[in-house]
């Protein structure tokens, strides 16, 4: 976060194995304002220069993302893919704030593979249940990473001349950006490039995620070799506006959204098992291929649930200009704008705290989940 003329500006970075992206938001009469984005594409050929590695690549990008966009701000809010870490949750009995660390790393045990000493972990006591066998057990929602990947963002940080403030998950980021504080339970469909996050939220609090790897350059690929044409004219084709799932004479069979959805459909039927009380009120799809065209009702047929695109940029004031191009963005920048928005909330909190000192903080917030805070 940076303070240019007394105005906080935080910038989001989100590392994509198709482009990295970034928003950089500032606040005017407590609103977000969007000052500045940019987007940077990756080449994804692997061993083009074995002189230089991923790592390195990955500096030179971001570099070449600063320098076209020259953000205010040093500090920056980073995601790591969702697929980079484990989220969970543990039933624990009742106890002392001073007891939760041992039992939470105990349980953590029975379902992270690696040491303990090589991860960081971070949990939140998120409610109490009453369940029938055990009584009333604190629900704690973990999440974990390695301490190398970690490192490896501090690397980027370091080498860029940026200060990480808060690295992330980017479940969370999705979340926050779609979701929001909405109320209810949804689902997000987000399709990357090479890889697919699920992410069921219950009342703004992720109670499933799980990641699948296929995405969009699965789908490039079946209109690829169904057409016979080259990997850069079926990705023109997917971003045409064509409807490859009615269009006669063309239409295709996209075995990858098909396993997505499948996943979705076993995700919602485990959730209603175990919470009957409740049902999914909406899907949210997101990533690039979230504008491919013909989606929604794609899984609108197969989920029996209504589907929409989600809108990231609903909390964010920007110029009028600006409306053609942020249509296009659409649901791309989903997880840098919810990293901006994250210095946003911690900010608004903060304040809300200085004002009223006597309130006590019990809501929920994504801030209080992160991987590791540097």
């Amino acid at each position: 976060m940076a303070f240019g003329f007394g105005t906080p500006h935080f910038l989001g970075i989100d590392f994509g194995t198709g482009s990295i992206k970034a928003v950089e938001l500032s606040l005017k009469n407590n609103q977000p304002v969007l000052v500045n984005y940019g987007q940077v594409y990756v080449n994804q050929s692997v061993g083009d220069d074995p002189a230089v590695s991923y790592e390195q690549q990955t500096i030179d990008y971001l570099k070449t993302l600063q320098q076209n966009m020259k953000p205010e701000s040093v500090s920056a809010y980073m995601a790591m893919p969702a697929f980079s870490g484990l989220i969970f949750f543990v039933e624990l009995p009742l106890m002392e704030e001073s007891e939760l660390k041992e039992a939470v790393r105990f349980e953590a045990r029975k379902y992270i593979p690696s040491s303990l000493d090589e991860i960081a972990l971070s949990w939140k006591v998120i409610g109490v249940v009453d369940t029938p066998d055990k009584g009333k057990q604190m629900e704690v929602l973990l999440v974990s990473a390695l301490n190398k990947e970690i490192a490896r963002y501090e690397r980027y940080a370091i080498e860029t001349g940026l200060k990480i403030d808060t690295l992330e998950l980017e479940t969370f980021s999705l979340t926050r950006s779609i979701v929001g504080n909405e109320k209810g339970v949804f689902l997000i469909i987000d399709i990357g490039s090479r890889a697919t996050n699920l992410i069921l939220v219950d009342n703004g609090i992720v109670k499933i995620s799980r990641n699948l790897d296929t995405g969009g350059r699965d789908v490039t690929h079946v209109i690829q070799e169904s057409l016979g044409v080259t990997n850069e004219r079926a990705e023109s084709l997917k971003k045409s506006g064509k409807n490859f799932f009615t269009s006669q004479g063309t239409s295709l069979s996209f075995l990858s959204l098909q396993s997505i959805g499948n996943e979705a459909l076993r995700m919602l039927e485990s959730y209603q098992v175990k919470h009957p009380e409740t049902k999914c009120e909406k899907v949210f799809l997101s990533g690039g291929t979230a504008h491919f065209a013909g989606i929604v009702d794609y899984y609108t047929e197969l989920l029996h649930l209504p589907v929409v695109m989600g809108n990231p940029w609903q909390r964010i004031q920007y110029d009028s200009a600006l409306e053609t191009q942020i249509q296009e963005l659409g649901t791309s920048f989903s997880v840098a704008v919810g990293l901006a928005l994250a210095g946003v909330d911690a900010l608004s909190a903060e304040k809300e705290n200085t004002e009223n000192p006597l309130m006590t903080k019990k809501k929920f917030s994504f801030k209080d989940i992160f991987t590791k805070k540097l």
